[in-house]
């Protein structure tokens, strides 16, 4: 594979390429069909396989891809001064949902990952965004000022009741049953009010 002739491609051209291998893959890797991808871009099978070798080096390209993105935004986004950690998720969550503007599929493809791992022909591949979501994982919660909570909370399961309840949040979100039509100013003030729950449960006063 040619990363670099790939990259090289009008944006919009590539993006179509990358967005229709998200959405095929999104169900695991055995299920996902070339000929689909490459009619859902726009363009031949023979020229997705000029840039792809194999449907295996396509998958893992677009693994490498999103864990690349995930880090390159989440570091670029992210005050590295915050230390509240609610604050850190609203910030985040403020991340997924521009990144899913511009990459619908990303984050089903993401869950596909782990859902059907059993089915990826590499175990290598599986891991490579593993690894950066526990980087970017580590940074979030090495950063909490575990002193913001209750002395009666634990912060381990507070951390995890958070995170919880941030993802069930954006999915609600994603999957169009908090918010109507993806309004964003609504998407705000819903992701508001559920940050301000969590404060309220496990924040001292």
């Amino acid at each position: 594979m040619d990363k670099q002739k790939f990259m090289s491609l009008e944006p919009g051209k590539r993006d179509r390429i990358l967005n229709s291998a998200m959405k095929e893959f999104r169900y695991g890797y055995n299920k996902a069909s070339t000929d689909t991808i490459a009619k859902e871009a726009g363009i031949s099978k023979g020229l997705l396989y000029h840039y792809f070798d194999t449907k295996e080096e396509l998958y893992a390209f677009l693994v490498s891809y999103a864990a690349d993105l995930m880090q390159k935004e989440y570091f670029d986004m992210m005050d590295l001064g915050q230390r509240d950690i609610l604050e850190g998720f609203w910030q985040a969550c403020l991340l997924k949902r521009d990144i899913t503007e511009h990459y619908p599929f990303l984050y089903d493809f993401i869950y596909g990952i782990y859902v059907y791992k059993s089915d990826i022909p590499n175990v290598e591949i599986s891991e490579i965004y593993a690894k950066s979501q526990q980087t970017i994982e580590e940074d979030l919660f090495n950063r909490f000022d575990t002193q913001l909570l209750r002395a009666d909370v634990d912060p381990k399961r507070a951390l995890a009741v958070i995170s919880w309840t941030m993802n069930g949040f954006f999915d609600a979100f994603k999957n169009g049953v908090l918010v109507e039509n993806h309004n964003y100013d609504q998407f705000l003030e819903e992701l508001r009010n559920y940050l301000d729950i969590l404060r309220l449960c496990f924040y001292k006063k």
